[in-house]
């Protein structure tokens, strides 16, 4: 049993956390092995996240401190932490390509804290499934890349189309 100073330090390294991370994802470890929860943690350790499993009455006194209106107690579930130094997009896709990498996926996304406004569980899904940045601007560029052919050819068939009306107005 945690002594009221060791909950009370735990309680301001939690706030402390939540402050200096811009995201936190809520997510299920219910039916995660141990096994598994070394690896998550050790590849999100290798991209400078941190996973957490805390009592749900210290993550309500985390959020309520850090002046967010949320009440984590609508999830019947254990809950972890995922405390990420940036934008959330890398600690989603993480999450998430290891909840959907089983066939019985036990790690399940509650939600999460982008700049301390709650997003859904979709909606961190969603961001997950943004390509990756690389992805984004070879798309990008091969976009940009085609608009001048386009361009080339939208001008070429009106020329083709003209010259097809004078041939046969200079056959009639």
């Amino acid at each position: 049993m945690l002594t009221r100073e060791q909950k009370e330090k735990i309680l301001n390294e939690l706030i402390e956390k939540i402050n200096s991370n811009p995201t936190v994802l809520l997510v299920d470890f219910t039916g995660l092995k141990v096994f598994d929860i070394r690896n998550l943690r050790k590849e999100l350790k290798n991209n400078n996240i941190e996973f957490k499993v805390v009592k749900k009455t210290l993550v309500q006194k985390m959020i309520t401190k850090s002046n967010i209106k949320f009440d984590v107690f609508n999830f019947p579930s254990s809950i972890a932490l995922i405390f990420s130094p940036e934008e959330g997009i890398l600690a989603s896709k993480i999450a998430y390509k290891f909840s959907a990498e089983k066939k019985e996926p036990t790690l399940k996304i509650l939600g999460g804290f982008i700049n301390k406004r709650f997003f859904s569980a979709e909606e961190i899904i969603d961001l997950a499934k943004i390509p990756s940045k690389e992805i984004l601007l070879s798309q990008l560029v091969y976009t940009l890349n085609n608009l001048p052919r386009t361009l080339v050819g939208v001008l070429n068939g009106n020329i083709q189309k003209l010259v097809i009306a004078l041939d046969a107005i200079a056959k009639k």
